[in-house]
């Protein structure tokens, strides 16, 4: 090789190593950037922010006394889980059981009665119809006659009066058996006992205003938020949401989140009853109910304070 191509290899060489060390600089250059710009990448806002409480649909059942009466029995303690229909409780019922008898001897003897009179009413009116045919023949006295007939009227008359006093009599005793039946306290909906405050030979009644049992129903948990005003028009029904629980915790601690759903948004404004908004009561607020994932409900607990983040 010459000394002039061994120049030109060089150079070429050189040339080479220069493009090279240049496209590396830059793609190093590239990746800082984009490492950067991940890092220094803002999270995403949430439309809204709102403070709010788990509660149940519907809310709680509040178990009163129906009449004035002693406990007999209470059938359930705390925790227990209860039907539709289940006795919860029971009040003295002599008094009631006894007006049922008698209600129902009462009338068992009008029927008896009556049914003493029907028996008289065929041969009564064969009677009355055959002495008004002999009358009109000139073979009986009018009188006889008419004095059959009015035998006849007098049953007839007995048993439409039966009849009413039976009507009666039957009111009596259904008023009889629900008064009973009132003395028995039954669940009105599937539900668990979150609370009992009654045993038996305890003296209640419906004027003191006490829940003898608070129950649970077993429907799906909500979130009750309070959305200020300022938010109205960022939530809407569909809208995704983070429901995350509002406790104190430790540096470095985060609360679990769980997912929601705003279901509807209350059409008239109210005060806020939680937060710092509840002291200021000047702050007009909303109320927003937001359905929880099965798995987020159970993760929750019944009056439990949370936060509320909205997103698009």
């Amino acid at each position: 090789m010459t000394a002039a191509s061994h120049g030109r290899w060089r150079a070429r060489g050189l040339s080479f190593g220069l493009t090279l060390g240049l496209a590396l600089t830059l793609a190093g250059c590239d990746g800082n950037e984009g490492s950067a710009s991940a890092a220094t990448a803002t999270p995403v806002m949430p439309a809204a922010m709102a403070r709010g409480k788990v509660e149940v649909e519907g809310g709680l059942f509040e178990v009163l006394a129906p009449v004035e009466g002693t406990v007999e029995s209470v059938t359930v303690k705390e925790g227990d889980s209860v039907r539709r229909g289940q006795v919860l409780l029971q009040l003295q019922a002599d008094q009631a059981r006894l007006d049922v008898d008698m209600a129902e001897a009462e009338l068992s003897l009008i029927q008896s009665r009556e049914h003493a009179q029907r028996a008289r009413q065929p041969a009564a009116r064969q009677l009355a119809e055959r002495t008004a045919a002999a009358a009109r023949a000139g073979a009986f006295e009018q009188q006889r006659a008419d004095e059959a007939h009015q035998a006849l009227q007098d049953i007839e008359s007995g048993i439409s009066v039966l009849e009413s006093e039976q009507a009666v009599a039957r009111q009596k005793l259904r008023q009889a058996r629900l008064a009973e039946q009132r003395l028995t306290v039954r669940a009105a909906a599937d539900a668990s006992v979150l609370k009992l405050a009654v045993q038996p030979g305890a003296r209640v009644g419906p004027q003191a205003g006490r829940a003898l049992m608070v129950l649970l129903p077993h429907r799906p948990l909500l979130v009750r938020a309070e959305l200020n005003e300022s938010f109205l028009a960022s939530v809407h029904p569909g809208m995704s949401a983070t429901v995350t629980p509002d406790v104190d915790l430790h540096p470095g601690e985060h609360a679990p989140s769980q997912q929601a759903r705003v279901a509807r948004l209350s059409p008239a404004y109210s005060g806020s009853r939680l937060g710092e908004d509840a002291v200021r009561g000047s702050v007009r607020v909303v109320d927003c109910f937001l359905e929880l994932d099965p798995a987020a409900s159970s993760a929750l607990r019944l009056g439990q304070n949370v936060k509320v983040s909205f997103h698009e």
